[in-house]
Protein backbone atom coordinates (compact mmCIF):
# COMPACT_ATOMS: atom_id res chain seq x y z
CA UNK A 1 0.00 0.00 0.00
CA UNK A 2 1.42 3.39 -0.93
CA UNK A 3 1.70 6.30 1.45
CA UNK A 4 -0.72 8.27 -0.66
CA UNK A 5 -3.53 5.88 0.19
CA UNK A 6 -3.44 6.59 3.92
CA UNK A 7 -5.67 9.63 3.90
CA UNK A 8 -7.92 8.00 1.33
CA UNK A 9 -8.59 5.25 3.86
CA UNK A 10 -9.32 7.81 6.56
CA UNK A 11 -11.69 9.62 4.20
CA UNK A 12 -13.47 6.34 3.56
CA UNK A 13 -13.92 5.95 7.30
CA UNK A 14 -15.74 9.28 7.31
CA UNK A 15 -17.95 8.42 4.34
CA UNK A 16 -20.91 7.65 6.57
CA UNK A 17 -20.96 11.18 7.97
CA UNK A 18 -19.74 13.15 4.94
CA UNK A 19 -22.46 14.56 2.65
CA UNK A 20 -22.24 13.72 -1.03
CA UNK A 21 -21.78 16.47 -3.65
CA UNK A 22 -25.40 15.94 -4.70
CA UNK A 23 -26.78 16.30 -1.20
CA UNK A 24 -24.49 19.25 -0.62
CA UNK A 25 -25.84 21.07 -3.67
CA UNK A 26 -29.38 20.53 -2.37
CA UNK A 27 -28.49 21.61 1.14
CA UNK A 28 -26.40 24.56 0.08
CA UNK A 29 -27.81 26.05 -3.15
CA UNK A 30 -25.49 27.63 -5.65
CA UNK A 31 -22.73 25.11 -4.93
CA UNK A 32 -22.03 26.93 -1.70
CA UNK A 33 -20.91 25.02 1.37
CA UNK A 34 -22.32 27.52 3.82
CA UNK A 35 -25.66 26.65 5.51
CA UNK A 36 -28.59 29.04 5.72
CA UNK A 37 -28.90 31.73 8.38
CA UNK A 38 -32.32 30.36 9.32
CA UNK A 39 -30.57 27.59 11.24
CA UNK A 40 -29.80 30.15 13.93
CA UNK A 41 -33.54 30.88 14.17
CA UNK A 42 -34.57 27.31 14.96
CA UNK A 43 -35.10 27.23 18.75
CA UNK A 44 -36.53 23.71 18.60
CA UNK A 45 -33.16 22.36 17.52
CA UNK A 46 -30.53 23.85 19.83
CA UNK A 47 -27.83 21.60 18.38
CA UNK A 48 -28.31 22.60 14.73
CA UNK A 49 -25.43 25.07 14.95
CA UNK A 50 -23.06 22.42 16.24
CA UNK A 51 -24.25 20.02 13.53
CA UNK A 52 -23.54 22.57 10.82
CA UNK A 53 -20.15 23.23 12.38
CA UNK A 54 -19.28 19.56 11.96
CA UNK A 55 -20.44 19.67 8.35
CA UNK A 56 -18.27 22.70 7.68
CA UNK A 57 -15.19 20.89 8.95
CA UNK A 58 -15.84 18.24 6.29
CA UNK A 59 -16.52 20.81 3.55
CA UNK A 60 -13.26 20.11 1.69
CA UNK A 61 -14.74 16.82 0.48
CA UNK A 62 -17.64 18.50 -1.37
CA UNK A 63 -16.24 21.84 -2.58
CA UNK A 64 -14.14 22.74 -5.59
CA UNK A 65 -10.67 24.17 -5.01
CA UNK A 66 -10.23 27.85 -5.83
CA UNK A 67 -6.52 27.45 -6.56
CA UNK A 68 -4.01 24.64 -7.05
CA UNK A 69 -0.40 24.15 -6.01
CA UNK A 70 1.69 21.50 -7.77
CA UNK A 71 5.33 20.65 -7.31
CA UNK A 72 7.85 18.73 -5.24
CA UNK A 73 7.85 18.82 -1.47
CA UNK A 74 10.93 20.23 0.29
CA UNK A 75 13.65 17.60 0.94
CA UNK A 76 13.90 16.14 4.41
CA UNK A 77 17.35 15.76 5.91
CA UNK A 78 17.21 14.11 9.33
CA UNK A 79 20.15 13.78 11.71
CA UNK A 80 19.33 11.65 14.75
CA UNK A 81 15.57 12.19 14.47
CA UNK A 82 13.32 11.75 17.50
CA UNK A 83 10.05 9.97 16.71
CA UNK A 84 6.56 10.03 18.15
CA UNK A 85 5.83 6.83 20.07
CA UNK A 86 2.77 6.43 17.83
CA UNK A 87 3.00 4.98 14.31
CA UNK A 88 0.48 4.46 11.54
CA UNK A 89 0.08 0.91 10.24
CA UNK A 90 -1.59 0.69 6.83
CA UNK A 91 -2.77 -2.28 4.78
CA UNK A 92 -3.21 -4.59 7.77
CA UNK A 93 -4.81 -8.05 7.18
CA UNK A 94 -8.60 -7.88 7.23
CA UNK A 95 -8.87 -10.64 9.83
CA UNK A 96 -6.23 -9.32 12.22
CA UNK A 97 -7.13 -9.01 15.90
CA UNK A 98 -5.83 -6.67 18.56
CA UNK A 99 -4.16 -9.59 20.29
CA UNK A 100 -2.55 -10.54 17.00
CA UNK A 101 -1.15 -7.05 16.54
CA UNK A 102 0.23 -6.95 20.09
CA UNK A 103 1.81 -10.40 19.70
CA UNK A 104 3.44 -9.40 16.41
CA UNK A 105 4.93 -6.09 17.52
CA UNK A 106 5.64 -6.59 21.23
CA UNK A 107 9.08 -7.89 20.27
CA UNK A 108 9.98 -4.20 19.81
CA UNK A 109 8.60 -3.13 23.19
CA UNK A 110 5.42 -2.68 25.20
CA UNK A 111 2.59 -1.22 23.16
CA UNK A 112 -1.13 -0.61 22.86
CA UNK A 113 -3.37 -0.48 19.78
CA UNK A 114 -5.59 2.43 18.71
CA UNK A 115 -8.27 0.93 16.49
CA UNK A 116 -10.32 3.55 14.59
CA UNK A 117 -13.98 2.60 14.38
CA UNK A 118 -13.81 -0.04 17.08
CA UNK A 119 -15.92 0.41 20.20
CA UNK A 120 -17.30 -1.59 23.08
CA UNK A 121 -20.42 -2.53 21.11
CA UNK A 122 -18.43 -4.11 18.30
CA UNK A 123 -15.27 -5.48 19.93
CA UNK A 124 -14.59 -7.85 17.05
CA UNK A 125 -15.09 -5.23 14.35
CA UNK A 126 -12.37 -5.67 11.69
CA UNK A 127 -10.01 -2.74 11.06
CA UNK A 128 -10.71 -0.32 8.20
CA UNK A 129 -7.39 -1.17 6.58
CA UNK A 130 -5.29 0.65 9.15
CA UNK A 131 -4.56 0.95 12.87
CA UNK A 132 -2.22 2.91 15.10
CA UNK A 133 0.43 1.35 17.33
CA UNK A 134 1.40 3.28 20.46
CA UNK A 135 4.67 2.19 22.05
CA UNK A 136 5.71 3.09 25.56
CA UNK A 137 9.21 4.08 24.48
CA UNK A 138 10.55 5.97 21.48
CA UNK A 139 13.37 3.46 21.06
CA UNK A 140 10.75 0.83 20.22
CA UNK A 141 9.79 2.83 17.14
CA UNK A 142 13.44 2.98 16.11
CA UNK A 143 13.73 -0.79 16.51
CA UNK A 144 10.60 -1.34 14.40
CA UNK A 145 11.89 0.89 11.60
CA UNK A 146 15.21 -0.95 11.60
CA UNK A 147 13.33 -4.22 11.13
CA UNK A 148 11.38 -2.82 8.17
CA UNK A 149 12.33 -3.00 4.53
CA UNK A 150 12.18 0.40 2.86
CA UNK A 151 12.33 1.93 -0.56
CA UNK A 152 15.36 4.02 -1.53
CA UNK A 153 15.08 7.64 -0.57
CA UNK A 154 12.79 9.59 -2.85
CA UNK A 155 13.75 13.07 -4.13
CA UNK A 156 12.02 14.63 -1.13
CA UNK A 157 14.06 12.50 1.29
CA UNK A 158 11.10 10.50 2.61
CA UNK A 159 11.59 6.77 3.15
CA UNK A 160 8.68 4.36 2.90
CA UNK A 161 8.83 1.59 5.51
CA UNK A 162 7.25 -1.87 5.09
CA UNK A 163 6.90 -4.73 7.54
CA UNK A 164 5.72 -8.29 6.85
CA UNK A 165 3.20 -9.77 9.25
CA UNK A 166 0.77 -12.68 9.29
CA UNK A 167 -2.74 -13.35 10.52
CA UNK A 168 -4.82 -16.49 10.75
CA UNK A 169 -5.79 -16.39 7.07
CA UNK A 170 -3.04 -14.27 5.54
CA UNK A 171 0.66 -15.04 5.49
CA UNK A 172 3.52 -12.58 5.05
CA UNK A 173 1.26 -9.63 4.35
CA UNK A 174 3.28 -6.48 3.73
CA UNK A 175 1.99 -3.52 5.74
CA UNK A 176 3.22 0.04 5.68
CA UNK A 177 4.64 1.74 8.75
CA UNK A 178 4.45 5.55 8.83
CA UNK A 179 6.33 7.19 11.72
CA UNK A 180 6.36 10.89 12.61
CA UNK A 181 9.49 12.90 13.34
CA UNK A 182 8.82 15.43 16.11
CA UNK A 183 10.88 18.12 14.39
CA UNK A 184 8.37 18.05 11.51
CA UNK A 185 5.66 19.55 13.71
CA UNK A 186 6.93 23.15 13.61
CA UNK A 187 8.68 25.35 11.08
CA UNK A 188 9.76 28.94 11.75
CA UNK A 189 10.97 31.05 8.83
CA UNK A 190 11.74 34.10 10.96
CA UNK A 191 12.45 33.20 14.62
CA UNK A 192 12.77 36.81 15.74
CA UNK A 193 9.34 37.85 14.46
CA UNK A 194 6.39 37.79 16.82
CA UNK A 195 3.50 35.64 15.64
CA UNK A 196 0.19 37.47 15.27
CA UNK A 197 -2.96 35.33 15.80
CA UNK A 198 -4.98 37.85 13.77
CA UNK A 199 -2.86 36.89 10.75
CA UNK A 200 -3.04 33.15 11.37
CA UNK A 201 -5.13 30.64 9.44
CA UNK A 202 -6.31 27.17 10.38
CA UNK A 203 -5.68 24.52 7.68
CA UNK A 204 -7.75 21.33 7.81
CA UNK A 205 -7.85 18.02 5.91
CA UNK A 206 -4.05 17.83 5.69
CA UNK A 207 -2.40 14.81 4.10
CA UNK A 208 -0.27 12.68 6.39
CA UNK A 209 2.87 13.30 4.30
CA UNK A 210 2.77 17.07 4.83
CA UNK A 211 5.10 18.35 7.51
CA UNK A 212 5.25 21.92 8.77
CA UNK A 213 8.01 22.98 6.39
CA UNK A 214 6.10 21.67 3.38
CA UNK A 215 2.89 23.39 4.51
CA UNK A 216 4.78 26.67 4.93
CA UNK A 217 6.39 26.36 1.50
CA UNK A 218 3.07 25.65 -0.25
CA UNK A 219 1.15 28.54 1.31
CA UNK A 220 4.12 30.86 0.84
CA UNK A 221 4.21 30.01 -2.89
CA UNK A 222 0.48 30.68 -3.18
CA UNK A 223 0.02 33.73 -0.95
CA UNK A 224 3.46 34.90 0.22
CA UNK A 225 4.48 36.20 3.63
CA UNK A 226 4.53 32.94 5.62
CA UNK A 227 6.59 33.19 8.82
CA UNK A 228 5.42 30.11 10.74
CA UNK A 229 3.65 26.78 10.18
CA UNK A 230 2.67 24.18 12.75
CA UNK A 231 1.09 20.74 12.52
CA UNK A 232 -1.46 19.92 15.23
CA UNK A 233 -0.71 16.70 17.09
CA UNK A 234 -2.40 14.48 19.69
CA UNK A 235 -1.13 13.56 23.16
CA UNK A 236 1.36 11.20 21.54
CA UNK A 237 2.65 14.05 19.34
CA UNK A 238 1.30 12.37 16.22
CA UNK A 239 -0.47 14.50 13.52
CA UNK A 240 -4.26 14.80 13.68
CA UNK A 241 -4.75 16.21 10.17
CA UNK A 242 -4.76 19.97 10.78
CA UNK A 243 -2.33 22.83 11.22
CA UNK A 244 -1.80 26.58 11.52
CA UNK A 245 0.04 29.08 9.33
CA UNK A 246 0.95 32.64 10.28
CA UNK A 247 1.63 35.44 7.78
CA UNK A 248 3.60 38.66 8.22
CA UNK A 249 1.09 40.85 6.39
CA UNK A 250 -2.67 41.30 6.19
CA UNK A 251 -2.85 41.01 2.40
CA UNK A 252 -1.42 37.48 2.35
CA UNK A 253 -3.66 36.47 5.24
CA UNK A 254 -6.82 37.71 3.51
CA UNK A 255 -5.82 36.03 0.24
CA UNK A 256 -5.48 32.71 2.09
CA UNK A 257 -8.83 33.11 3.87
CA UNK A 258 -10.55 34.06 0.60
CA UNK A 259 -9.11 31.00 -1.16
CA UNK A 260 -10.91 28.70 1.35
CA UNK A 261 -10.08 25.47 -0.55
CA UNK A 262 -6.69 24.67 -2.08
CA UNK A 263 -5.70 21.55 -4.02
CA UNK A 264 -2.18 20.25 -3.44
CA UNK A 265 -0.65 18.03 -6.13
CA UNK A 266 2.63 16.16 -5.63
CA UNK A 267 4.18 13.06 -7.15
CA UNK A 268 2.97 11.08 -4.12
CA UNK A 269 -0.56 12.38 -3.61
CA UNK A 270 -3.25 14.91 -4.50
CA UNK A 271 -5.19 16.43 -1.61
CA UNK A 272 -7.65 19.27 -1.13
CA UNK A 273 -7.22 21.25 2.08
CA UNK A 274 -9.51 23.76 3.77
CA UNK A 275 -8.40 27.20 5.03
CA UNK A 276 -10.30 29.15 7.70
CA UNK A 277 -9.48 32.10 9.96
CA UNK A 278 -7.77 31.01 13.14
CA UNK A 279 -10.19 31.74 16.00
CA UNK A 280 -9.47 32.88 19.52
CA UNK A 281 -11.45 33.14 22.74
CA UNK A 282 -13.13 36.54 22.54
CA UNK A 283 -16.08 38.55 23.89
CA UNK A 284 -19.05 39.51 21.75
CA UNK A 285 -18.41 42.66 19.69
CA UNK A 286 -21.97 43.90 20.37
CA UNK A 287 -22.56 43.35 24.10
CA UNK A 288 -18.90 43.11 25.21
CA UNK A 289 -19.97 40.88 28.12
CA UNK A 290 -20.90 37.46 26.73
CA UNK A 291 -18.45 35.01 25.11
CA UNK A 292 -18.44 35.35 21.33
CA UNK A 293 -18.54 31.79 19.92
CA UNK A 294 -19.44 33.07 16.42
CA UNK A 295 -17.08 34.80 14.03
CA UNK A 296 -18.18 36.69 10.93
CA UNK A 297 -15.61 35.93 8.27
CA UNK A 298 -16.88 38.54 5.83
CA UNK A 299 -13.92 40.87 5.30
CA UNK A 300 -16.02 43.96 6.06
CA UNK A 301 -16.66 42.56 9.53
CA UNK A 302 -14.23 39.97 10.99
CA UNK A 303 -15.75 40.24 14.48
CA UNK A 304 -17.03 37.89 17.19
CA UNK A 305 -20.68 37.65 18.30
CA UNK A 306 -22.58 35.86 21.08
CA UNK A 307 -25.51 33.45 20.74
CA UNK A 308 -28.04 36.13 21.66
CA UNK A 309 -27.00 38.26 18.70
CA UNK A 310 -30.41 38.87 17.01
CA UNK A 311 -29.37 39.42 13.38
CA UNK A 312 -26.25 39.77 11.26
CA UNK A 313 -25.12 43.38 10.72
CA UNK A 314 -25.28 44.76 7.21
CA UNK A 315 -22.21 46.27 5.55
CA UNK A 316 -22.46 49.94 4.66
CA UNK A 317 -24.54 50.72 1.56
CA UNK A 318 -25.51 47.09 1.04
CA UNK A 319 -29.02 45.73 0.79
CA UNK A 320 -29.87 42.86 3.20
CA UNK A 321 -30.78 40.46 0.39
CA UNK A 322 -27.40 41.00 -1.26
CA UNK A 323 -25.22 40.51 1.81
CA UNK A 324 -23.52 37.25 2.61
CA UNK A 325 -22.11 36.52 6.02
CA UNK A 326 -20.18 33.51 7.08
CA UNK A 327 -20.09 32.82 10.78
CA UNK A 328 -17.50 30.56 12.28
CA UNK A 329 -18.25 28.83 15.55
CA UNK A 330 -15.31 28.95 17.90
CA UNK A 331 -14.15 25.87 19.79
CA UNK A 332 -13.27 26.53 23.40
CA UNK A 333 -10.55 23.95 24.18
CA UNK A 334 -8.86 23.88 27.56
CA UNK A 335 -5.71 25.45 26.13
CA UNK A 336 -5.80 27.77 23.15
CA UNK A 337 -2.83 28.41 20.91
CA UNK A 338 -1.25 31.80 21.56
CA UNK A 339 1.35 33.80 19.59
CA UNK A 340 4.98 33.42 20.58
CA UNK A 341 6.21 36.16 22.84
CA UNK A 342 9.56 37.82 22.30
CA UNK A 343 12.31 35.61 23.61
CA UNK A 344 10.14 32.49 23.84
CA UNK A 345 11.55 29.28 22.45
CA UNK A 346 9.79 27.74 19.50
CA UNK A 347 9.78 23.98 18.99
CA UNK A 348 7.81 20.79 19.24
CA UNK A 349 6.32 21.98 22.54
CA UNK A 350 4.86 25.13 20.98
CA UNK A 351 1.31 25.65 22.38
CA UNK A 352 -1.40 24.80 19.91
CA UNK A 353 -5.10 24.21 19.52
CA UNK A 354 -6.30 20.84 18.32
CA UNK A 355 -9.14 22.01 16.13
CA UNK A 356 -10.86 25.07 14.77
CA UNK A 357 -14.59 24.39 14.83
CA UNK A 358 -16.47 26.46 12.29
CA UNK A 359 -20.03 27.47 11.54
CA UNK A 360 -20.69 29.49 8.43
CA UNK A 361 -24.06 30.98 7.50
CA UNK A 362 -25.53 32.78 4.53
CA UNK A 363 -28.17 35.41 4.83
Amino acid sequence: MGVGSRMDQEQAALAAVTPSPTSASKRWPGASVWPSWDLLEAPKDPFSIEREARLHRQAAAVNEATCTWSGQLPPRNYKNPIYSCKVFLGGVPWDITEAGLVNTFRVFGSLSVEWPGKDGKHPRCPPKGYVYLVFELEKSVRALLQACSHDPLSPDGLSEYYFKMSSRRMRCKEVQVIPWVLADSNFVRSPSQRLDPSRTVFVGALHGMLNAEALAAILNDLFGGVVYAGIDTDKHKYPIGSGRVTFNNQRSYLKAVSAAFVEIKTTKFTKKVQIDPYLEDSLCHICSSQPGPFFCRDQVCFKYFCRSWPAPPQPPDEEPEESRFQLEELALPSSLWRPKLAGQATGAGFPRTRENRSHLCTC
